[in-house]
């Protein structure tokens, strides 16, 4: 493939890239000096090498975390390494094929040594390149585990396919040149636009081509919830900042990525020049992060002028932004997009201050490009200057003015169907609920699930809706939407990953219901409007004012049945509705005080025997409420229950099958717009 470079002749783009992708490419043994070998990897930031899991963790199962160490080699060094993030962290071994995705592995350097860094794509690409594309890797001159010298290799192929839902999952390399043993782990790089797409996971059996994952797997990272402790945008911001650096500051007959671009032609037509594109990331690398992913797709919405659809991992760092643009339209439409952006990126709000200078210097980078650009016309430079000052008057304004009581979130919607024509199976649907904005889907399967296999099949969902939806120093609730028959479902008891804690332990988990009363259970239709108002002022109410834990159905404080509608409409309005003993009856009992006005009710799904006593129950849920102060501090109320429950902490199992009823009556589920209808 070639890319022509003028009237005198073409330009093969691997005559440039294969020396600087060769150059980043390393080796990896064993934690111990002469460790056999066990595959490839590549530096994509300083001190950063990325890998496959399987060539990180093979050998290592029973170390974990930190402990698990690994040997580099770069040239006629060999470093040590520590895996500090790998996922999965355990595998079936060396089979490669029964790694599951992403299989990818982070080994931080413990020797310091300068080296060179590949060019990761900020795309975030909807579907497979159809360009041709080139792996790298090292291998033994005699194939297989434990063989002596290894060698540099580097191919040739196509991407023909793509396996699963989601762009940045599984590629499918087409038939090319052949894939040796060891070069798992190694690099795929896209030799039109001269970027990292893809980490080679496995070749084929008996045949060529092979496996590859997509570079935006990364971010899968977990999200912290210190922005210092952020692994993903510590290696993206030392990424972006090593290759700024370098375009600014290498000698004169170092060849940069930024160079290998320019002469490639690999943005040509596009907004940004190859050197207006490397500074801005750069720039945008030395401000803190977004206020979370939801955050992020906002401002990429508002430039853009339209959603972005089709995302499978949603953005989580400015470059990631950035690359959203990319292919919006080329030319003027494009540049003023990248120019907003950035503006927007200057101004936003943060939960942690930033540095006046980086700030400046990315409006002067905007400020300046307007200028030079002929394209541009005056009005669009002067609503540039205007839309950055009324930011920043709004900004200062924010912070100033005292913050609310309770403040509603963007949060996860996990919602069940049972299939009633097939016992046992189940439909759902992942997504994340903005406020004041439309429900985005995340996943949804509607080919019946088995009730086991639930928590295996939601958990990478809910994992990228979770992604979407927390903040720096703050973990989002996960709302269960169940039909009345599932509301004991101890969907906070699930892992999400081997080894891994309970959900309901990590984050606030609480229960909706998502079908209407049963058939004389419930109010009139014409008293809806008047119920539905009713449960919206106690609701605010509730979380304003202090609450008040009243157990309702236990023989020791009350008569054991829940009062009538009417008796519950009447109660005050810091009245938390608790049931003790009514675990069988809670479908019903539920229902009930939703037709009583209530929205918010605490009770344990587990059944409990009439002898036992229940006075630690009781003494332990008003102390909780009264704990929690308002309504808004529930859900961490219980959260720090249930992580208490799992870490054995005796005082705290009178708390183990507590449940919370959580329906906010003024965020419908999808798809109603009256009471408990139906989605």
């Amino acid at each position: 493939m070639t890319i022509p470079a003028g009237p005198e002749e073409p330009v093969d783009p691997a005559e440039i890239l294969v020396p600087l992708v060769s150059a980043a490419t390393v080796r990896i043994h064993g934690p111990e000096p002469g460790s056999p070998f066990r595959g490839s990897g590549f530096f994509i930031a300083p001190n950063w090498v990325l890998t496959c899991a399987h060539v990180a963790l093979t050998g290592q199962e029973e170390s974990v975390g930190a402990a698990r160490r690994v040997s580099v080699g770069y040239g006629d060094e060999v470093l040590s390494g520590v895996v500090e993030w790998a996922e999965p962290d355990a595998g079936p071994g060396r089979d490669t094929a029964r790694w599951p995705a992403p299989d990818l592995a982070l080994v931080r350097l413990l020797d310091h040594v300068e080296h060179p860094c590949v060019w990761i794509t900020e795309r975030t690409a909807k579907s497979y390149t159809t360009n041709q594309v080139a792996f790298f890797g090292w291998t033994p001159l005699d194939a297989g585990p434990g063989s002596g010298e290894v060698y540099e290799y580097n191919g040739r192929c196509t991407i023909s396919g793509q396996l699963g839902a989601g762009s940045g999952g599984i590629l499918r390399l087409g038939n090319g040149d052949e894939m040796p043993y060891g070069v798992s782990g190694g690099p795929v790089v896209d030799l039109v636009r001269g970027e990292v797409i893809g980490v080679l996971k496995s070749r084929r059996r008996g045949q060529d081509g092979g496996l590859a994952v997509g570079i935006q797997q990364l971010r899968r990272l977990p999200v912290a919830k210190a922005p210092q402790d952020d692994l993903y945008h510590r290696v993206m911001t030392a990424h972006d900042l090593h290759h700024a650096d370098h375009y600014r500051f290498v000698p004169d007959n170092e060849v940069t990525w930024t160079d290998a671009h320019a002469e490639i032609g690999a943005t040509a037509g596009r907004a940004l020049t190859p050197g207006r594109r490397t500074r801005l990331l750069g720039l945008l690398a030395q401000l803190p992060p977004p206020a979370g992913a939801r955050a992020l797709q906002d401002i990429v919405t508002e430039v853009r002028g339209s959603p972005v659809q089709g995302i499978p991992l949603a953005p989580r760092a400015w470059r990631d932004g950035l690359g959203l643009l990319y292919d919006l339209r080329r030319g003027t439409m494009e540049l003023e997009a990248v120019l907003r952006y950035a503006v927007h990126a200057a101004t936003a709000d943060r939960p942690h201050q930033a540095d006046d200078s980086a700030e400046r210097a990315l409006w002067r980078w905007a400020h300046d490009t307007a200028a030079e650009s002929d394209s541009l016309t005056r009005m669009f430079r002067n609503t540039l200057m205007e839309e950055r000052r009324t930011r920043l008057r709004t900004r200062g304004a924010v912070t100033l003015e005292r913050r609310p009581a309770y403040q509603a979130r963007t949060e996860a919607l996990l919602e069940i169907i049972p299939r009633g024509w097939e016992p046992g199976r189940y439909d759902w649907r992942v997504s994340v609920m903005p406020v004041g904005g439309e429900v985005d889907c995340v996943e949804e399967d509607f080919r019946g699930t088995a009730f086991a296999d639930l928590p295996a099949r939601v958990a990478e969902p809910l994992a990228e809706a979770f992604r979407r939806c927390d903040e720096p120093g703050h973990t989002a609730a996960l709302q269960l939407a169940v039909p009345g028959a599932l509301v004991a479902m101890a969907v906070d008891t699930w892992r999400l990953r081997p080894g891994g804690r309970m959900l309901g332990a990590e984050r606030p988990v609480v229960t909706r219901r998502s079908d209407p009363p049963p058939a004389g259970g419930g109010p009139r239709p014409e008293d809806d409007a008047a119920l539905m108002a009713e449960r919206e002022d106690r609701w605010r109410a509730q979380h304003l004012r202090r609450l008040d834990a009243t157990v309702l159905d236990c023989d020791e404080v009350a008569g054991g049945d829940l009062p009538e509608p009417a008796v519950l409409r009447e109660m005050p309005r810091e009245t938390v509705p608790v049931l003790c003993r009514g675990a069988a009856t809670a479908p019903q009992m539920l229902h009930d005080l939703v037709a009583g006005g209530h929205a918010i009710a605490l009770w344990r799904r587990e059944p409990v025997a009439p002898e036992a006593p229940c006075a630690d129950y009781h003494r332990g849920i008003e102390q909780t409420v009264r704990q929690a102060r308002t309504a808004a501090g529930l859900p961490a109320a219980v959260t720090a229950l249930r992580a208490d429950v799992a870490d054995g902490v005796p005082e705290a199992y009178w708390s183990t099958g507590l449940m919370l009823f959580y329906d906010d009556p003024t965020r419908p589920l999808p798809g109603t717009d009256e009471l408990l209808e139906t989605p």
